[in-house]
């Protein structure tokens, strides 16, 4: 694990542990996936809250102002990230949350790779089968088009990859071939 995702991890496990503890785990996981989006969409912000020559109180002050309508418990927690100089881990700390929320919630993020655009039943019943095997409630499944997989799908849940492209059969009929 790297440095910059541990750090990040342990501000978000401290941030899941008071919204669990105040009832807010699913107003944080909203807010902060907001926020992500915010940040995301309005580079010149994040370079100025970035900025080394602003202060912690003038790097406050426009926290405040941008993040004035989110709950207070995070716009503290914002705070403190600007106390310690970690206001660039935000956007991994949102990440980690939502991690967190989602093995909370039985919930995995999967993406689905496939020559065509999988209908919505075909993406419900790929959800329905892998949630299982995963032991999950439900996936959230991000589809992908790879026009070099010829045919089939091929599923990567974490560090899992169920291959089942024509691409893939094709290789290991060759290797069979050349054996």
């Amino acid at each position: 694990m790297s440095k910059d995702l541990e750090v990040a991890g342990r501000y978000a496990n401290a941030l899941f542990q008071v919204a669990q503890d105040k009832d807010l785990v699913d107003v944080f996981s909203e807010e902060l996936t907001e926020l992500k989006a915010a940040l995301k969409a309005n580079k010149d912000f994040v370079k100025l809250l970035e900025n080394p020559t602003f202060t912690t109180e003038q790097k406050k002050n426009l926290a405040s102002a941008v993040f004035e309508k989110i709950n207070p418990t995070l716009r503290d927690f914002i705070y403190l990230l600007i106390d310690r100089s970690r206001e660039d881990y935000l956007s991994v700390i949102a990440d980690v949350y939502q991690k967190r929320v989602n093995d909370l919630r039985g919930v995995a993020d999967a993406d689905v790779y496939s020559v065509v655009p999988l209908s919505e039943q075909e993406l419900t019943a790929l959800s329905r089968v892998f949630a299982a095997k995963m032991n999950k409630t439900k996936l959230n499944i991000q589809n992908h088009i790879d026009k070099s997989l010829l045919g089939g799908v091929k599923v990567v849940i974490g560090t899992r990859i169920y291959d089942d492209s024509l691409k893939t059969k094709l290789k290991d009929m060759e290797r069979q071939i050349k054996a």
